[in-house]
């Protein structure tokens, strides 16, 4: 009784290989043209971006992109990026202020600070305008603004010493790439 019960089970799974087969040939094509879909869309946005070579950077470079078939999708993980970029770069900010001895580089690192304080409300106003569909190009230039005003600091004391300059700067591409996002002419 024990064999004719893995004679059958044999026979079942033999008549089934072709269909298992098939079923993985159709979901590997499947994935290719999904990524085939998601390499197009990232060309055409990084292509019409004004950041194109920080937009392929980013996008090479998180493996939820492979994912990606539309642009909010795309918005959505760039204002992820963006998001935990900010967390990092304002921890930076409140150390270095917290530890500066210096009253004149306190003071405008203090202000800095107070700018990336303000922005958090921003980047939850460009989640807000994602989920809502609301206007994205106008959270993003919101949100920039308060880098920019940090950024302005520097140019008018520039002899302090800019401890965030890199990280300002890949802010405000940020920003900028979700705007481009927003902007590029697809269906979304």
């Amino acid at each position: 009784m024990g064999r004719s019960i893995s004679c059958s089970l044999s026979s079942s799974l033999i008549f089934l290989l072709p269909y298992i087969f098939l079923f993985s040939v159709n979901l590997f094509g499947t994935n290719l043209r999904a990524n085939h879909d998601t390499n197009e869309l990232i060309q055409k946005v990084c292509d019409f971006s004004n950041v194109q070579e920080f937009c392929y950077k980013i996008f090479e470079n998180d493996p939820r992109t492979q994912w990606a078939t539309t642009k909010f999708n795309l918005e959505d993980i760039t204002i992820q990026l963006v998001y935990s970029n900010y967390t990092k770069i304002a921890r930076k900010v409140l150390t270095i202020t917290s530890y500066e001895t210096n009253s004149e580089f306190r003071r405008i690192y203090r202000s800095c600070l107070h700018h990336y304080i303000l922005l958090r409300s921003d980047l939850e106003n460009l989640v807000h305008a994602l989920r809502f569909q609301g206007d994205l190009d106008q959270a993003a230039q919101n949100a920039s603004s308060h880098i920019l005003a940090c950024m302005n600091y520097f140019t008018q004391y520039s002899n302090i010493p800019n401890p965030f300059a890199h990280d300002n700067t890949n802010l405000v591409y940020f920003f900028e790439l979700i705007r481009n996002i927003y902007l590029t002419p697809l269906q979304s």
